[in-house]
């Protein structure tokens, strides 16, 4: 018999090969591919040569692990249409090579999956609040039918506690469940609470897990012997045989977007699953992204909203400090009042968070003599300058280079630095608090084990000042936490994104959830040139009612998501004029009509990357069409030269 094998190779197509076992549709197989064995699935059945001249090969291998149901097959299909992404490479989202390789050998030692087993108790600790929200959820979700719904709530409000009880629900009813987490570092602290709670420690998936132990979950999801797994984005295409309940934590998230490779939405797909697979899907977040908040808004999403902290314990006080030449210099960036209030603070064992999203030292490098910035050869984007291995660091390549230059009078540049980066503030922090153990988290100075171990230290009241960048502000709970410093809360106003706002309010409301969480008097003090922005005003009442209608009256005046969405082409090249030359002939050939717009080709924020220069198409739809099966069916047809590099991104969350 003829089958076609779908490979997880950059192909849109499936490839004939010949059996003489009886096979299913979703079957794992091993083949020979151009002298390789390469794991695929059985695609087809009964195919048909083409040419009859071509050897068809035999299939090498079947591997005796449950094959892809018709809906798991239904996911990969859509998720390919709706991204532009061939399906080959779809498919390999859902491979865990490792496991597939050893699952002669390594995988059959793996038997016991009890340390993955929960203890599902009666025990309740709900406050009146989150007992009303359950008895609605109960109401209106029906475990076996499909629905979005929000899960929204101050921060320490206990959404956790309530999608755990969720949980606990489904877990009784025998079922998988996929909690989504959008850090890894995440992940850690959530595991804890869930031991609390379950008494065992959860499965984790993500990308600093060791190899055998992902081995050992990837085996026990497709037995149907872990029933619980905490995750990254990556955790949605583990091989579940009994996926009934997804929950998305920190919804809003950016990282939940791939935007490298594959470009894809973790969120999104997931919703896309639950829909197919007929199973409720719950966001959780203080602060939803705007498309979801407009979905609730719409009737589409179900709403559930807790407006009180768990404990009854005070919501921060919010105070903006204005910035001026008089209160901050080259080396002083915190004003003489937040360094009185902060004293204040640590005198009473608090502890205290400065947050500034910014990594390095100084992030704009200048030689006076020769008037040029400190750039990188192979990117269009400065320097920055990281203080602690005293070298300059592209962010885009991670080329470096020592703070060495020839200058015009063939002596060396005298490089002055200017920006605000993380380390400044360190530096800063440590002098003026020299009595006080200092920890700064930030990706650059932070591997996987330094921050797990930097996280203890914190929770155990053993660091009392915290410097950090946006990964603190995600779900975290410390209890002594009760001063935050927004340093500079204007740099993610600037540029060109359209979603700059929206980011900054969640991003300055998540921060502030951090604070105060345990009866104790809190503040968040937000330092701005800019003391009259009306999101300060947002965040200083907790009213994120207005600022989602504010952004969504603006949205839709201006055509914007999710009132309109966005497909952005991004070509790329060593030769600029080849690359400009190909999306002009690209755009000609791409749809256009009255509910369709392309913009560009224009050169990209950031027009240069490791060498290759980008051109950017931006196409604009309303979502009464779909324009992806044309787009793909161009792109499939368009011969893309060799030389060049295509990546298509669709909802795109950064515009560089």
């Amino acid at each position: 018999m003829l089958v076609d094998v779908l490979l997880p190779l950059n192909f849109d197509r499936s490839f004939t090969y010949e059996t003489n076992k009886k096979v299913k549709i979703g079957s794992f197989v091993s083949i020979n591919f151009k002298n390789k064995e390469i794991t695929g699935v059985i695609w087809k059945l009964n195919s048909k040569s083409l040419d009859k001249k071509i050897k068809i090969k035999k299939i090498s291998k079947f591997f005796d692990i449950p094959p892809l149901s018709k809906n798991r097959i239904s996911l990969i299909e859509k998720i390919s249409n709706y991204n532009l992404v061939n399906l080959g490479l779809v498919l390999n989202l859902f491979l865990y090579k490792n496991g597939f390789k050893s699952i002669d050998k390594g995988l059959k030692k793996i038997q016991d999956f009890s340390e993955y087993s929960p203890s599902i108790t009666t025990k309740s600790s709900l406050n009146s609040e989150q007992k009303k929200i359950l008895q609605e959820i109960d109401r209106k979700v029906k475990p076996s039918d499909y629905s979005t719904n929000l899960l929204q709530g101050i921060p320490g409000s206990g959404k956790t506690h309530v999608y755990f009880e969720i949980i606990k629900k489904a877990l009784k009813e025998n079922a998988q469940v996929l909690v989504m987490l959008p850090e890894k570092g995440l992940s850690e602290q959530i595991a804890e609470r869930f031991k609390s709670f379950f008494n065992y420690q959860p499965a984790i998936w993500h990308s600093g897990i060791k190899d055998k132990d992902k081995k050992k979950i990837w085996k026990g999801v497709f037995k149907n012997k872990i029933k619980l797994v905490l995750g990254a984005r990556s955790a949605m295409f583990l091989p579940f045989q009994k996926l009934k309940l997804i929950i998305i934590d920190e919804e809003h998230d950016g990282s939940y977007k791939q935007d490298e490779g594959i470009c894809y939405n973790a969120r999104d797909m997931s919703i896309l699953m639950a829909s197919i697979e007929k199973f409720p899907i719950y966001l959780v977040s203080a602060t939803p992204s705007v498309e979801t908040y407009n979905n609730v808004e719409q009737k589409k999403y179900n709403s559930f909203n807790l407006t009180t902290r768990y404990n009854e314990s005070e919501l921060p006080i919010i105070q903006t400090v204005k910035l001026n030449r008089d209160n901050i210099s080259d080396n002083n960036f915190l004003s003489d009042k937040i360094t009185n209030e902060v004293k204040a603070y640590l005198k009473s064992d608090n502890q205290v968070l400065f947050f500034l999203n910014r990594r390095g030292h100084s992030t704009f490098l200048f030689c006076y003599k020769c008037m040029k910035r400190l750039e990188c050869p192979s990117c269009s984007v400065g320097l920055v300058y990281h203080k602690k291995k005293n070298i300059a660091v592209c962010h885009y390549c991670n080329f470096n280079s020592k703070l060495e230059r020839k200058c015009n009078d063939d002596q060396k540049c005298n490089f002055k630095l200017y920006g605000l980066g993380l380390e400044k503030i360190y530096d800063e922090v440590k002098n003026k608090f020299p009595d006080y153990e200092v920890e700064a988290l930030s990706s650059d100075l932070s591997d996987y084990q330094k921050f797990s171990d930097q996280l203890k230290k914190i929770e155990k009241n053993q660091t009392k000042i915290i410097v950090a960048t946006q990964m603190i502000s995600k779900g975290f709970n410390f209890k002594n936490l009760n001063l935050i410093v927004a340093v500079n809360c204007d740099t993610s106003f600037l540029g060109n994104d359209i979603r700059s706002s929206e980011k900054n309010y969640q991003l300055l409301y998540q921060l502030s959830g951090r604070a105060g969480r345990f009866n104790k008097k809190s503040k968040i003090i937000l330092q701005t040139f800019d003391d009259k922005n009306k999101i300060f005003d947002a965040l200083r009442k907790f009213d994120p009612k207005s600022f989602y209608q504010n952004e969504i009256k603006f949205r839709k005046e201006a055509n914007l998501p999710p009132f309109f969405k966005f497909i952005s082409i991004i070509l790329s090249g060593r030769n600029l004029y080849e690359v400009e030359k190909f999306a002009l002939k690209l755009k000609q050939s791409l749809p256009k009509n009255e509910l369709i717009n392309i913009y560009g080709p224009v050169s990209a924020t950031i027009y240069k990357i490791k060498y290759d220069y980008r051109v950017k198409i931006l196409i604009k739809y309303n979502p009464k069409v779909t324009p992806q099966s044309f787009i793909k069916n161009t792109l499939n047809q368009v011969k893309i030269p060799k030389q060049l590099k295509l990546q298509v991104d669709v909802d795109p969350v950064n515009f560089a």
